[in-house]
């Protein structure tokens, strides 16, 4: 991310931003500290002069993804992805963070670093410390608490079965019979198992799989329309919000849309 001065100034704004609500929601730069450097002390292959470092290389890693166009600050979603017990999603959010700096050194080592304002050394070093904290995550995760794990494995269960949509292709015929196009048939289908991988199933329950089937079987319309309204209220909130830790605001006004024509669509059924 090639910076001048008004990059660099605007860069400066959105750090400071960022740092006011991190002191707000309690987030910690990296994530578990304190726990982490004592972590990097036991182990005896690292001199201290190098556990140093790589707590400066990953403030230095924060600072350069603050400058681009993202809205979304890695710290504080992984913190979110913890307070919610899904290690799915923060394991998901490393991989992205990791992607993100291994992008900047490529882009780095093609300029110089005049021109992109950091090295790709120095990008790799980043790297090499997001790396070394990473393996402390993964065993983090691995020691968390029964009811930690335990709601991380309802969550990724859940999500298996998102993958799936309850009566997709009866959806689509339905919908092109109402004069939609294909096209937008699939989109509406990729819309919903989106929303509802990425943001329902944080509840650890897949409500389209564990309760809609039942509740069409039964012919019970007033549960129906209870879920369809308690989903649409809880995007329309995350909406109104602008509140993008799942996703985009954008996303959820597509899984909105989509799952508005779903419920049209199954309720059709009864």
């Amino acid at each position: 991310m090639s910076k001048g001065y008004a990059d660099y100034v605007i860069a400066m704004m959105r750090e400071v931003d960022r740092e006011i609500q991190r002191e707000l929601d309690g987030v910690e730069v990296p994530l578990f500290r304190d726990r982490f450097e004592n972590w990097l002390k036991t182990d005896t292959n690292l001199s201290a002069g190098t556990q140093t470092n790589y707590m400066r290389w990953l403030g230095k890693a924060d600072s350069w993804i603050c400058d681009s166009d993202s809205d979304h600050d890695f710290w504080t979603l992984l913190k979110k992805a913890w307070d919610a017990s899904d290690f799915g999603r923060a394991k998901a959010l490393c991989n992205g963070y990791e992607k993100l700096l291994l992008d900047e050194k490529k882009e780095a080592e093609a300029e110089s670093k005049d021109e992109w304002g950091a090295s790709g050394k120095e990008i790799g070093d980043w790297i090499s410390a997001f790396r070394k904290y990473c393996k402390f995550h993964d065993e983090l995760m691995k020691k968390a608490s029964v009811d930690q794990r335990a709601r991380a494995a309802m969550i990724e269960s859940s999500r298996e079965t998102a993958r799936h949509l309850f009566l997709e292709d009866r959806f689509c015929i339905w919908g092109e019979g109402e004069g939609l196009a294909e096209d937008t048939m699939d989109s509406y289908v990729s819309f919903i198992k989106r929303v509802n991988h990425d943001y329902f199933c944080k509840t650890g329950y897949d409500w389209l799989h564990d309760f809609l089937p039942g509740y069409v079987k039964t012919k019970n319309a007033a549960k129906i329309k209870e879920m369809f309204a308690v989903m649409d209220r809880a995007l329309s909130e995350r909406i109104d919000s602008c509140n993008e830790t799942e996703m985009t605001t954008a996303a959820f006004i597509n899984g909105r849309s989509a799952l508005r024509k779903y419920s049209d669509f199954i309720k059709t059924l009864i």
